[in-house]
Order: C-alpha cells, then sequence, then structure tokens
C-alpha cells in the first residue's frame, strides 16, 4: 500500500490531491428502526476486515512520517444504508460483495443468519413502518502532496 501511495504522489499534478476514504476501525452497526426510536442496535458479527484497515491507516501513517503527504483536511461521517426488511439488506450486500470468491466461515455464517432472522423477527414484530439500516463509520481525507524535486530528465 505505501508504494501505491508513493506511485500516487509522485503522478499527481502539482496542484493535485489524494482522497482518501475508508471506514474507520470499528465494527459497522445493525439497527432497526421505527420511526426515529431504535429498537435494537448489535454490531455486525460478520465484521472481517479490521486486519486490512489497520494496514491501511498504517500505509498512510507511513507516508506521513515521510513527508510525502500532508493532510488538508480530514472528518468521519456515518456511511447509513437502508432497507425495508433484512432479506433486502442481504441482497443488496450479496450484489456488493459478489467479487469477493473467498471462502466462508461457516460458524459466522451460522451466527450472522442468526443475528438477520432476529433483526427480521423484530422487524416485523414493530410493524409496516419499521425498518433495518447498516451503519458504518469512515473517514474522507484531503492529502496534499509536498513539494517535491523536479526528477532529473
Amino acid at each position: 500500500m505505501v508504494h501505491a501511495l508513493q506511485e500516487i504522489q509522485r503522478m499527481l499534478k502539482p496542484d493535485g490531491c489524494l482522497i482518501d476514504i475508508h471506514p474507520v476501525l470499528e465494527a459497522p452497526l445493525i439497527k432497526v428502526y421505527q420511526g426515529s426510536r431504535i429498537l435494537f442496535v448489535e454490531p455486525d458479527l460478520g465484521y472481517d476486515y479490521e486486519e486490512d484497515l489497520r494496514q491501511a491507516e498504517n500505509a498512510l501513517t507511513q507516508v506521513l512520517d515521510r513527508r510525502l503527504f500532508v493532510i488538508e483536511r480530514s472528518s468521519e461521517f456515518e456511511l447509513i444504508t437502508y432497507a425495508s426488511s433484512v432479506p433486502e439488506l442481504r441482497d443488496f450486500w450479496a450484489k456488493v460483495g459478489g467479487y469477493d470468491d473467498s471462502p466462508k466461515d461457516q460458524a459466522v455464517e451460522a451466527r450472522l443468519t442468526e443475528l438477520y432472522d432476529g433483526v427480521e423477527e423484530i422487524r416485523r414484530a414493530a410493524g409496516k413502518k419499521a425498518e433495518v439500516a447498516y451503519h458504518e463509520r469512515a473517514r474522507i481525507t484531503r492529502l496534499n502532496p509536498n513539494a517535491r524535486k523536479e526528477e532529473p530528465r
């Protein structure tokens, strides 16, 4: 990842910048809402990309320490995916993850199915106006390259 960031810094125009967007190091939440009331909150049991996020954070830290980039500004936001039901939410995530052919942990899949079944039961019991949402915190950072010396021709 550091090499990719070095290449981006090398290829940017002098007035260019890098916008980095990635989730923060915390499990996303699954929530059931009825109007403004929150009926249920639980961390996503399928959260399994913490190591990837740690590597991304480490790569950013390295290029900042090496002064290849400086942070112009950074903030966090919440990315929320709403669905009218758990099956709708699961269909959406199946399409999003359709490229992922890594083997699934059967124990995790069983716990996820149990969690999602329980979430759908709560949503149905709450009535037609209840919905399910997937909350994921993310960070967006604008990085400017430090002044580069002209490369020899």
